[in-house]
């Protein structure tokens, strides 16, 4: 390297340094300063979603103890009315009367429901529905397709909240 130095001439010297002077800052600068700027920026990018996540987490968790608070209360139970009446009702109310092939009592607060070729959409809707208004949950439930799209054949278990 010192016999290639020594052979260069004052102006290929001058080159070969004013080159050096420009290349390592630009070399340190793409391989080392502009990855750690671009990590940095991609972090404080994730952070930033994760206090969003944060802050919907804990508006979601007030909101669930504010419902969890008003539950007992929201549903307005069976109204007087026996759980078979209610399940029929309702489950022909939510669109789901054509599908209905058996509604059958299993124990004092509980029906065993039968439906064909229902469409699962609405099938989860009236679920939720039941929970919501009348207080009744499903505890056993067995769901196979159907042969259309977003049908099927269901056997549930529900009970009242007592």
């Amino acid at each position: 390297m010192r016999e290639w130095w020594e052979g260069l001439g004052t102006r290929e010297r001058f080159i070969v340094i004013a080159g050096s002077v420009i290349l390592i800052p630009f070399l340190l600068w793409v391989l080392v300063w502009r990855p750690l700027i671009g990590n940095v920026i991609q972090l404080e990018q994730e952070v930033a979603s994760q206090r969003e996540n944060v802050v919907w987490m804990q508006n979601a968790a007030t909101e669930l103890q504010q419902l969890r608070g008003s539950g007992a209360q929201a549903a307005a139970g069976l109204g007087g009315r026996s759980l078979l009446a209610v399940v029929d009702q309702s489950a022909r109310s939510a669109g789901l009367g054509s599908g209905l092939k058996r509604i059958e009592p299993d124990t004092a607060d509980a029906v065993r429901v039968r439906l064909e070729g229902v469409s699962f959409d609405t099938l989860v809707t009236w679920l939720d529905l039941l929970s919501r208004q009348h207080g009744i949950q499903a505890s056993l439930v067995s769901i196979e397709r159907e042969a259309g799209p977003g049908l099927v054949n269901v056997r549930l278990t529900l009970n009242a909240s007592s």
